[in-house]
């Protein structure tokens, strides 16, 4: 009797012969995987793209806050002296925010990195305004009341004089229209 049982495959074991290998439900399972594997490497190229122009917005915003240190330092020194559009009473941030970026200013060819068709300036970093993102934002430091040690800083105007030093911040509109703040010092 015990040679009956064993050479009869059980009921089970017949099942899982006539079961296929492959079915549909593994097939779907695989689509979906492969689906959500192509979104996360296009989602972590699109972030290593966007970081990367940030991180280029921020070294040329680096670059301008060194070279207007650098022109600051020449102000007061008499043979050299401010020679361009960045110097003199009768300058404004609008006349040398230009010549920076003309054909014959240090920034010639400067743009912004984020997005070619976006603002190279801008008073500030506005989510409603999307022509925003990557610019380059400056700002004027005044003296907060009553101690006068710490600055406040609005957005520089364009009528702003250039006569006198001024205390400044350098900013990025980065990703997610936050502000990276990049340097502050005396122009």
């Amino acid at each position: 009797m015990e040679a009956e049982n064993i050479e009869q495959p059980s009921l089970a074991a017949q099942s899982e012969k006539d079961r296929p290998y492959f079915t549909t439900g593994d097939l779907i399972y695989m689509v979906i995987a492969i689906v959500i594997g192509v979104a996360i490497i296009q989602l972590g190229y699109a972030t290593w793209i966007d970081g990367r122009h940030t991180e280029s917005s921020k070294s040329t915003g680096e670059s301008v806050a060194a070279w207007m240190t650098d022109q600051a330092s020449k102000r007061n020194s008499p043979p050299e002296g401010l020679s361009n559009e960045c110097g003199g009473e009768e300058k404004t941030w609008l006349n040398c925010r230009e010549w920076m970026v003309s054909s014959s200013g240090p920034f010639k060819g400067l743009r912004n990195e984020i997005n070619l068709g976006n603002k190279l300036f801008s008073p500030s970093c506005d989510r409603t305004q999307l022509d925003t993102l990557g610019a380059i934002i400056f700002e004027k430091g005044t003296p907060k009341p009553p101690d006068g040690a710490s600055l406040m800083y609005a957005p520089l105007a364009d009528d702003e004089p250039l006569g006198a030093p001024l205390a400044l911040r350098l900013s990025i509109c980065g990703r997610g229209f936050s502000v990276i703040h990049i340097a502050e010092f005396t122009f």
